[in-house]
């Protein structure tokens, strides 16, 4: 990480004229590029952190899971037809997360009562095509559109259809619909939720 904060300083500020001609030639070639700006923007060049301990449910290898690692925060589309980011739509909660599916489905009525207490935002991502057709929302479900095919791409290379998110946008766990209500009472042993009104502090996910 050191050699990286060199590395950027000297990008930012190069020792040279001519380097600092070659920086901008670069980055206006960028505009025409927009996945490979991308990836210098977010900085996905960065080693991902990952946590392996904590508000966690590991399934499977950990080196090719989710699990522990940032989720991506891509652009997502309202059904009032506004786009904003993901993170706006989630706000500082957990958040269960459903590929055209409804988060609810594999739920009981406890683990619906005892998330919602945490403040968790239930999702339903949709193709973008599909944010402009009326359905029939599920209560307290919040349906959007993928905008930009991230999220899309994101379920089908990691084989789940939903996903748990912690407040820190840390993956909490992966799962389906039929795997959903086991995959949180584990999460909430972890996290010793015992009950619908348990009191547990964003800061005690880590």
């Amino acid at each position: 990480m050191i050699d990286l904060s060199v590395t950027a300083g000297n990008v930012l500020a190069p020792p040279k004229r001519w380097q600092g001609m070659l920086r901008d030639s670069v980055s206006w070639l960028l505009n025409y590029l927009p996945p490979v700006k991308r990836y210098f923007l977010e900085m996905r060049f960065k080693p991902m952190p990952q946590y392996y301990g904590g508000a966690l449910v590991r399934e499977g290898e950990a080196k090719h899971s989710p699990v522990g690692k940032m989720f991506i925060q891509p652009k997502v589309t309202l059904e009032n037809g506004d786009v904003t980011l993901l993170d706006n739509a989630i706000g500082a909660n957990f958040a269960v997360i459903g590929w055209g599916c409804n988060p609810l489905w594999g739920m009981s009525d406890e683990q619906i009562q005892q998330w919602r207490a945490l403040g968790t935002r239930f999702i339903q991502v949709v193709p973008e095509v599909q944010i402009h057709t009326a359905q029939d929302n599920h209560d307290g479900v919040l349906r959007v559109g993928d905008t930009q095919g991230r999220l899309r791409s994101w379920f089908a290379q990691h084989n789940a259809s939903l996903v748990v998110m912690r407040p820190d946008r840390f993956v909490a766990a992966t799962a389906i619909p039929q795997t959903l209500g086991k995959t949180l009472n584990k999460l909430a042993s972890v996290m010793t939720l015992t009950r619908p009104d348990a009191d547990v502090s964003v800061e005690k996910v880590a």
